[in-house]
């Protein structure tokens, strides 16, 4: 029986004005009532995700920041996975050749240097305020936990960037594009399947207890924990590969979920009966 439900939040829980939507909220709620455990994935810091698991009146485990950070459904912290300060010096000491919003992660929020028109633009699309920090080359050997790096501006840049980080550190990152103009720099095997794993070891969870709903090349790595896997139908193509199933929606996912409790729970009392 599938107990565990996964879901990212931009691009798929989340609505084109950054909302769950009443039909996704009635959904909740038929999962809350039934029992099953829902646990938030994104590369939104905790803060945000609890301000939408506050909005929709929810409580929920998360892997915030692509799996940097896990808490569980109270709110509480569990575990975090960050940058070597060197580590996070290297990267941002790479960056500077770059025409791009670059901000800087960490568990009080999104740092970063010198805020433009563009980070202004970024910055909307977000649930709190970007923190200004003018010496945040030199902050990272000092006082900063860095948990993951973004970097927002075009396509084709962004590209060159994950290929430069490839050469330069490439066994020492995971680099992900997470949205159409976002490339996401995190530690080496930290990601959101990662962390994953680690919260089904707290859970006593096995794989097949577990549906996972993403869009975006940083779901992928939860596509491979759990043969419940789905893919929104809009996501890339190698996205959608790497998934057992393609919706349109968490509704269509949770429904497939009822389906397949539904249809084990009939299962076992056959099987009782013989």
């Amino acid at each position: 029986m599938i107990k565990l439900i996964v879901s990212d939040l931009d691009g798929t829980l989340l609505d084109h004005h950054k909302q769950v939507s009443l039909r996704e909220q009635e959904q909740l709620a038929k999962v809350k009532e039934a029992g099953l455990q829902l646990c938030l994935a994104s590369g939104r810091n905790h803060f945000e995700i609890q301000k939408i698991l506050s909005d929709i009146g929810h409580q929920a485990y998360s892997l915030s920041q692509n799996g940097a950070f896990i808490h569980l459904d109270d709110g509480t912290f569990f575990k975090s996975k960050l940058f070597e300060a060197e580590l996070a010096h290297q990267v941002y000491q790479l960056l500077h050749e770059f025409d791009l919003v670059k901000l800087v992660c960490s568990i009080e929020g999104n740092y970063i240097a010198n805020p433009t028109p563009a980070s202004d633009a970024i910055e909307r699309r977000m649930f709190q305020p970007l923190i200004v920090k003018a010496n945040l080359e030199h902050a990272f050997m000092r006082d900063l936990p860095t948990s993951k790096f973004s970097l927002f501006g075009q396509l084709d840049l962004l590209l060159q960037v994950k290929a430069r980080m490839e050469a330069k550190l490439g066994e020492r990152l995971e680099l992900f594009i997470s949205d159409k103009d976002c490339l996401d720099i995190m530690p080496r095997h930290v990601s959101k399947g990662s962390s994953l794993l680690v919260l089904m070891e707290q859970l006593d969870l096995k794989p097949e207890e577990v549906a996972c709903v993403g869009d975006s090349f940083n779901d992928v790595s939860m596509f491979g924990v759990t043969p419940h896997s789905f893919a929104m139908h809009g996501a890339h193509p190698d996205v959608k590969k790497r998934a057992a199933y393609q919706v349109h929606s968490v509704s269509e996912a949770i429904e497939h979920v009822f389906d397949v409790n539904q249809q084990l729970a009939l299962e076992s009392k056959g099987s009782s009966l013989l």
